[in-house]
């Protein structure tokens, strides 16, 4: 059980790597809840493979490298190295490169991907990307990775 949780990354890099949705889509449990820090949360195979056909065609080329995994029971944590071209059908950035590092993180069950989250600077690749600071703004209000409480007297 743990060695097929130690290849979960690596399984998923191989089959993204060779643009594969369908083998991608089985590195995932049909109860999947993907949380993509570009693209927002996405559950269901069905979905998996509209999320998955977006990044394809917005991207003219992609590589996931994982350069580490440490695997636990009923997690795997991969640290990745990342490289996507943007193909002609990105609204922005067509035909720029990004080169990028980041953490995934596969809760698992049977062998299988429930829960995916990833962590990486989204901000600075946005700007990377090419969208303006307003654009970057809105991704970040609506879909925040920092969440804010504040005291009492400041939310008046």
């Amino acid at each position: 059980m743990v060695m097929d949780q130690l290849t979960i990354a690596h399984r998923f890099a191989a089959a993204f790597n060779v643009r594969d949705v369908e083998q991608v889509i089985e590195v995932f449990a049909p109860d999947i809840a993907y949380h993509d820090l570009f693209y927002g949360t996405y559950s269901g195979h069905a979905d998996l493979r509209i999320l998955f056909g977006r990044m394809y065609a917005e991207g003219a080329r992609s590589q996931w490298t994982i350069r580490t995994a440490t695997v636990s029971e009923s997690r795997t944590v991969g640290e990745w190295s990342f490289e996507f071209t943007f193909s002609d059908r990105a609204a922005r950035g067509a035909g720029r490169t990004l080169r990028y590092d980041g953490v995934s993180v596969f809760e698992t069950r049977d062998g299988r991907c429930h829960t995916y989250r990833e962590y990486f600077d989204r901000t600075e690749t946005l700007f990377a990307a090419g969208f303006p600071a307003e654009s970057v703004g809105r991704i970040v209000r609506r879909r925040p990775s920092v969440h804010v409480e504040l005291p009492h007297a400041e939310a008046r």
